[in-house]
């Protein structure tokens, strides 16, 4: 549904956006993360036509973004910075009045996109009359009138409350599971990442670092171990393993194929360890983001 193929941005003789590339296929959400001023703002804005790449492919369902624009937006739905919407109206003559701009779009449409959001019951309320969750139900009718095969939301939660979040995350995941539509979600909230998407794409100064399946990513395990030589084991761990680990208050940590644990602890004990204790977590969305945005290497 959407393709970035070595996509570069200069502006002003800076590369802004530096050789990116990720896809999103049919019935996919793809959470798009990164740093402030990692290069997000700017990716979505080429995706959508608003500046055009210095170099590279952008493609939405085979159609290219740039020699083709009209034909591939006609399959693109999306909320950048908040839906656009008249407060003194009501939400059926925002509809309305959007839908007449474009011929194709019929009332069966209109209705279909309010049942998606589950927006029915106040429909004809003014907008103004609306939480901000019912306002972003709304933008994202709008954006579904014209029956598009590729979403993109850009801090689709910015505040909303915990119930409104909990609602817009089951919307987006019935979206992408039962209509098949892929969706491309930049946020700041990255444990809502986690439960909504299924891929996601890590950028930093205009490099993607990461680009993975979520449950790939959650499936890698931190081993702590106590023992009464930090610096021996960290060698072992390296000497013996090809395993890089690190001293975190006192333990030594290190992220491991559990299997291995058996012979990792075996071969503490023989190189003259004491081993206190072991431990083991699993990491979250958060610290996987934390961890890789701190450096500086690309994670392939």
């Amino acid at each position: 549904m959407l393709l970035l193929e070595d996509v570069h941005k200069t502006i002003k003789k800076k590369e802004i956006i530096k050789g990116i590339s990720f896809s999103i296929n049919q019935g996919e959400v793809l959470g798009f993360l990164g740093p402030n001023g990692a290069g997000k703002s700017t990716t979505l804005r080429m995706i959508v036509g608003l500046s055009k790449p210095t170099k590279g492919r952008i493609e939405v369902c085979g159609e290219s973004i740039t020699k083709n624009y009209v034909n591939a937006m006609s399959k693109v739905g999306c909320i950048i910075e908040g839906p656009d919407l008249y407060n003194y109206m009501s939400g059926n003559d925002n509809l309305n009045m959007l839908a007449a701009m474009n011929k194709d779009v019929s009332k069966v449409d209109i209705k279909r996109a309010v049942e998606l959001v589950g927006m029915q019951n106040r429909l004809n309320d003014k907008v103004a009359t609306y939480s901000l969750g019912m306002k972003q139900r709304l933008g994202l009718a709008q954006a579904l009138i014209h029956h598009p095969k590729l979403l993109i939301l850009d801090e689709p939660t910015n505040g909303l409350d915990p119930a409104g979040i909990n609602e817009f995350r089951h919307i987006i995941k019935n979206l992408s599971k039962k209509e098949g539509i892929a969706v491309l979600i930049s946020s700041h909230l990255i444990s809502e990442v986690e439960l909504m998407c299924d891929k996601v794409a890590i950028i930093k100064d205009g490099t993607i670092l990461k680009y993975s399946l979520v449950s790939d990513l959650l499936s890698t395990q931190e081993i702590f171990w106590a023992v009464d030589n930090n610096e021996k084991a960290l060698a072992l761990l390296q000497e013996t393993f090809n395993i890089t680990g690190k001293i975190v208050k006192d333990k030594i940590e290190a992220a491991i194929d559990v299997s291995m644990l058996p012979e990792i602890n075996a071969s503490f004990l023989k190189g003259g360890l004491r081993l206190k204790f072991v431990d083991n977590k699993h990491k979250t969305l958060e610290d996987l983001f934390l961890d890789i945005t701190e450096g500086a290497n690309i994670i392939k």
